[in-house]
């Protein structure tokens, strides 16, 4: 595991992603990348300004999803967000209706993709929203550009906190966590 790895880590773990209670429904980075797109659909649980940046190739929106989910019935669908806190409540509410085959990225969710891409030689993991590639992310934060992959340039939201506090304020009223 490199330092890179072990410090995004310890962000996931300091973010109390626990809370969500997910250990059996988390699905790994490695598990991800290895797919063919037979077993899972992605589903990108970040805002539209941080999906405009950049999204996992072939990963759907939440409303898409919620649009209609039978469509989605014969695979695993993996929410992912930033490190995975965002998508664990994501996963949490989804499960809580009824939809037992949502998932949580684990191992760091978007960032860690490209951690493991990027060490893969993938200059550009990501893809813009009309599918270019693109080696630009949307780290939430500045302090997490550098847990990035390798190459990847990293855009955040201007007032963090406040976006985060938003955040917990609609995971709370949602979940009641």
């Amino acid at each position: 595991m490199s330092t890179k790895q072990e410090k995004l880590l310890a962000v996931v773990a300091d973010l109390g992603t626990g809370k969500f209670d997910l250990s059996d429904a988390t699905v790994s980075v490695a598990a991800v990348v290895a797919d063919d797109g037979s077993k899972y659909q992605l589903l990108d649980a970040r805002s539209e300004e941080e999906m405009e940046v950049g999204m996992i190739p072939g990963a759907i929106t939440r409303s898409e999803f919620e649009a209609d989910p039978d469509k989605y019935k014969s695979k695993e669908v993996v929410a992912y967000c930033t490190v995975g806190y965002i998508s664990g409540a994501c996963a949490f509410e989804l499960r809580a209706k009824g939809h037992s085959n949502v998932r949580n990225m684990g191992d760091g969710a978007i960032l860690g993709y490209t951690l493991a891409q990027t060490e893969a030689g993938v200059a550009k993991p990501l893809v813009k929203k009309d599918g270019t590639p693109t080696n630009t992310v949307h780290t939430f934060m500045d302090d997490l550009a550098p847990l990035a992959g390798e190459g990847m340039v990293g855009t955040s939201f201007a007032n963090p906190p406040a976006v985060l506090e938003a955040a917990n304020a609609s995971i709370k009223e949602r979940t009641g966590l």
